[in-house]
């Protein structure tokens, strides 16, 4: 029985081991990747909330997986009440800048910092549809961060996609 464990045990640890990555950077097994990015400032809201807050948004999709990854940074959003805290990010589209579109996702996250970043993701449940991906990859896709005090938006993001 001692024998059977410490099998199972070892087969354990090489699969482990062999799930193991160098940290080497992320690779689509088709090749189909996008960068996506896009700075966020109050401006860019439809109607401008004429804040000081700032944003960017720099992400990866893979068209393979229909996932996209992407860290989102803000600063200067806090400014002591708790009205302030940020409680998730929205993308809408299509929409050229200056221009309002239709909601398309939402991700809740909760940050009562006044500067920060955070990962985030859309897949899974949560994943682009059909009709969504090629709103992202032309250009016509903004994003907001949300706050409880603009619940529709303190800053405002244009995103812009690069096929890797």
């Amino acid at each position: 029985m001692k024998n059977n464990i410490f099998k199972i045990l070892v087969f354990c640890a090489v699969l482990i081991l062999a799930g193991c990555t160098k940290g080497k950077e992320l690779e689509s097994l088709t090749g189909a990747t996008y960068t996506v990015t896009g700075a966020a400032d109050a401006v860019q809201m439809v109607p401008a909330t004429g804040v000081n807050t700032t944003g960017t948004f720099n992400g990866w999709y893979d068209e393979q997986v229909n996932v996209l990854t992407f860290t989102l940074a803000w600063s200067n959003v806090f400014t002591g009440t708790p009205a302030d805290a940020i409680t998730s990010v929205k993308f809408y589209g299509p929409a050229a800048a200056g221009t309002n579109g239709t909601l398309i996702k939402t991700v809740v996250f909760a940050n009562g910092n006044a500067s920060g970043s955070v990962n985030l993701g859309l897949g899974g449940y949560a994943e682009l549809s059909a009709t969504e991906i090629p709103v992202l990859l032309n250009g016509s896709c903004y994003y907001v961060i949300c706050t409880q005090k603009y619940p529709s938006g303190i800053i405002r993001g244009q995103l812009k996609s690069i096929r890797n």
